[in-house]
């Protein structure tokens, strides 16, 4: 045993959350000297003795080096190493200079430069991708209309995909241009000219190896994320095995060639290929450790150390490469939802999730993050996952996400419209797949436009992480129970002086109190925006009366396309049978009515006859999941019943079942009401019938019940837990009359305030539905706004605090890119499960109600499905999910 550790000379140490692994593991078998080129801060514990010299100057680096070199020394002498992008060429220089073991001047140059590594590939006959280096933006203008669009743009002399973008349209390129002839990083030496290179279609990897007396061997290989289109920010990588891979002795071969072909004869390396159609072809190689802590990944998966490997080779050892184990590590980087000043960053429970091996702080309070094209890595945190396989470490670092809230400073406004999209969502964008596979043209055939109403669908679904579901289906859960709590909890009882205060008018409350069913079924959509913060409700309806049933046909068209149906297996999504949950409740509410459904029964889906027309087509378009689910289905009015003897028949048939889709917010102050709504009820009262669901349902689900929530003198009737989620879930909202409320905890007048802050404020009827009625203050002129408040002052409406939505991308009609759309949410609860979602977007963030009255595009949701042991792929391991591959 050696009494004394090797002195190993260690140039640059660059960013402690990305190194320290590396410092830790070289100090624990080596005496670690440091030249740096700035204050030792954190390398104080691993260092024995260090020089400050601006290590990008071999001249200054050599004098350090040499001072270090000069003092005691260990046996064996000393190595020399860098895995500093900024220090390599001047390392290099010094190390030839001094006779120590290194990569290569000449390799180093290579390595820096991408227009001579393309030169030199292209030189060596290797697979090559076609390139420009242009000085001007016509010059790259006219590079790229030779190579074809898309092209990427790349500075010549910088790393890590900094300032590297893709340009699809000759429109876009002076501006892309510019911005990548502007990027810069402090310490490297910028070289002339952007490089104009034909955009490779394919994943892509990157592969760390070790090189020897001029043979490259690959030790471990990444397969990168990407995000932030058009941009090419790595916000993530996966080190798992891969020697099995079709592509594997191709991009072995082209690794070993490409170091020969530059000159790279020693150290260790990164490289980063995309592997495309007609084979792997090399993007960029650089001649030091991997950064974005991709050899630490390395080490947890298969137990090889590359430091110490690269320390070896310093010495003029050759390391052990055997793998101790095979298993999947990965890294995520968390970004803010958008440009701002860090105030806080809240990890949660993300570090005890399991699987996950570190969580690592990268930004600080105070730091201003401003996103891709913007800055470069504006990241708060990185994530480390390890498990058997790519799936172990996918379900851990999406839970782990989900507990990471980076809190920014600034004005809640700053959040409207930013990019705010899940892992799975990102997963399914990203551009590896091609945009072809991001849309599911079946979708917008004429039986699917119909059941829209005639609107146009959504071109792909959305997606709901597991996080995400249960957080809404516990909330919504909350939310539920408290609202039919309400009546107890602030009346006394009186179920009347509570659709009184709702707003309902005398006709209304006659007709609910007498229609009112046995209880109310669980069943609602909550319609909602999603902000940086989480779901916001906007309103909630209740009953049977509820859009968004309609998704699980959509569904079915959605899982016909071959793409998503593989995207969908690998990922676990599935969607709810709504139709189905809503059935089954149907069928037990009829139980405990004690009223016997016949087999088959009779179901009259029946609207209020005003809207008849502009319901029927949604009504339609559910009646064949109806028949699945075993129902003779028919599409009415309520004026079309014909009552014999007291009994309700439809086109000759008696009615079983009159499942209600007309409102009491439909009932007028008139004698018509009264000669609709009676002789079903007179028929329901006789056992002729069953209505689902009672009339009363609508008393809970409408805004006047969500203000009632959210008054703080109603404070005291809930405990800390109910007032923990009315905050988390409702956006303040109060009844619009003249008196004084609280509002960011001081008491103002209430008219006086709503008057003056028409742009956070929107005013909504509390009784009606789908957006009608709503005026945004931020969509109408002052004065309009004030005539529409001074007429509702002590009618039945509330003014409700304006959401933030956050937006997604889509890949836009014209398939070149993407755009961006806000999404509503409509999120069904069925028998206190999630049902699925009613999704609607649209490309305009001011827009104050996305409806497809203006213009809205409609989809639905598939959600991960929750783990099961040894469930196979494409199935359905939870209730209410179906397979996804199911016709």
């Amino acid at each position: 045993m050696r009494d004394r550790k090797s002195r190993l000379i260690v140039v640059g140490s660059r960013l402690k959350e990305y190194r320290e692994y590396a410092m830790a593991s070289l100090a624990s078998r080596h005496e670690i000297a440091l030249v740096t080129s700035q204050p030792v801060t954190w390398e104080q514990r691993y260092v024995s003795a260090y020089r400050i010299a601006d290590t990008t100057d071999a001249g200054a680096l050599r004098g350090a080096v040499q001072e270090l070199l000069a003092e005691e020394q260990a046996p064996g002498g000393a190595g020399l190493y860098t895995w500093d992008e900024l220090s390599l060429i001047a390392t290099a220089e010094v190390a030839e200079q001094l006779g120590l073991r290194h990569l290569s001047v000449r390799g180093a140059v290579a390595c820096r430069d991408k227009y001579t590594t393309r030169s030199l590939l292209d030189a060596a006959g290797l697979p090559g991708v076609r390139h420009r280096l242009a000085h001007t933006a016509e010059q790259a203008r006219a590079a790229a209309a030779e190579i074809g669009y898309p092209v990427v743009l790349k500075p010549r002399a910088l790393a890590g995909s900094m300032g590297v973008t893709v340009v699809r349209e000759a429109q876009q390129l002076g501006e892309a241009y510019a911005l990548v002839a502007g990027t810069t990083f402090p310490g490297l030496r910028a070289e002339s000219g952007v490089l104009v290179e034909e955009f490779l279609e394919g994943p892509e990897i990157s592969i760390d190896s070790c090189v020897s007396d001029g043979e490259a061997e690959p030790v471990f290989v990444a397969r990168k994320r990407l995000g932030f289109d058009p941009a090419f920010e790595e916000v993530g990588h996966l080190v798992g095995p891969w020697r099995h891979e079709p592509w594997a002795a191709e991009v072995t071969e082209l690794v070993r060639a490409a170091h020969k072909a530059l000159g790279v004869d020693q150290g260790v390396t990164h490289t980063e290929i995309r592997l495309t159609a007609s084979g792997p072809r090399l993007i960029e190689l650089n001649g030091r450790l991997g950064g974005d802590l991709i050899p630490h990944l390395g080490a947890l998966a298969t137990g090889i150390d590359l430091p110490l490997a690269a320390a070896d080779l310093a010495f003029g050892r050759r390391p052990d490469l055997t793998p101790a184990h095979e298993r999947c590590a990965e890294v995520r980087f968390l970004y803010p939802p958008h440009d701002g000043v860090l105030e806080r960053l809240e990890l949660g429970a993300a570090a005890e999730v399991p699987g996950v091996a570190e969580v690592v702080v990268l930004a600080r309070p105070g730091a201003e993050l401003l996103l891709p094209p913007k800055a470069l890595t504006p990241r708060t945190a990185a994530v480390i996952a390890v498990a058997d396989d790519e799936r172990g470490c996918t379900r851990a670092l999406d839970d782990a996400e989900a507990e990471v809230r980076p809190v920014l400073a600034g004005s809640p406004l700053d959040a409207l419209g930013v990019l705010m999209e899940n892992p799975v969502t990102r997963r399914y964008l990203a551009l590896e797949r091609g945009l072809e596979n991001m849309v599911v043209p079946g979708v917008r055939n004429d039986w699917i436009s119909y059941g829209a109403g005639g609107g146009q669908s959504l071109n792909r679904p959305v997606f709901l992480a597991t996080a995400d579901r249960l957080r809404l289906e516990a909330d919504l859960n909350g939310l539920f129970e408290l609202l039919t709590t309400i009546p107890d909890r602030l009346f006394g009882g009186d179920r009347r002086a509570f659709a009184e205060a709702v707003g309902m008018t005398p006709t209304q409350i006659d007709l609910v109190m007498r229609g009112a069913g046995l209880r109310m079924p669980a069943m609602s959509r909550a319609d909602m925006y999603r902000e940086p913060a989480g779901f916001k409700l906007m309103e909630l309806n209740t009953g049977s009366s509820l859009g968004g049933w309609q998704m699980g046909e959509f569904a079915r068209t959605v899982r016909e396309n071959r793409a998503f149906r593989a995207f969908a297996d690998a990922e676990g999504l599935v969607h709810p049978d709504p139709i189905a949950q809503i059935a089954a409740v149907l069928r037990a509410e009829a139980a405990d009515a004690g009223f016997e459904l016949p087999q088959r029964p009779v179901l009259a889906l029946t609207e209020w006859p005003d809207g008849y027309v502009k319901t029927k087509p949604w009504l339609d378009f559910v009646v064949p999941d109806w028949l699945r689910n075993g129902f003779d289905t028919v599409v009415c009015h309520l004026g079309e019943f014909d009552y014999r003897d007291g009994v309700p028949y439809i086109h000759g048939r008696k009615v079983d079942v009159v499942y209600r889709i007309f409102l009491p917010g439909e009932m007028a102050d008139e004698q018509r009401s009264y000669d609709l709504v009676d002789p079903l009820l007179d028929a329901v009262g006789k056992g002729h019938t069953f209505l689902f669901a009672g009339l009363d349902c609508e008393l809970y689900g409408n805004k006047g019940s969500l203000a009632m929530l959210s008054d703080e003198r109603n404070r005291g009737v809930f405990d800390a837990a109910e007032l923990d989620l009315i905050e988390r879930i409702l956006p303040w909202t109060r009844f619009l009359r003249e008196e004084k409320v609280q509002r960011g905890g001081e008491s103002v007048d209430l008219l006086p305030y709503v008057l003056a802050n028409k742009d956070s404020l929107a005013l909504k009827p509390t009784l009606l539905y789908g957006g009608v009625g709503v005026i945004p203050g931020w969509s109408v002129g002052q004065e309009e706004w004030e005539a529409h408040i001074r007429r509702a002052v002590d009618g039945p409406f509330v003014v409700q605090e304006r959401v933030l939505p956050v937006a997604e991308r889509f890949v836009e009609d014209g398939g070149r890119g993407f755009e961006e759309m806000v999404v509503a949410y409509g999120v069904l609860m069925v028998g206190s499960s999630y049902a699925g979602m009613l999704v609607r977007g649209t490309p305009d963030p001011q827009v104050g109600i996305v409806s497809m009255s203006n213009g809205a595009q409609i989809g639905c949701c598939f959600h991960v499905a929750d783990a099961a042991p040894h469930a196979a792929p494409g199935t359905a391991p939870e209730p209410g999910g179906e397979p996804v591959g199911a016709a």
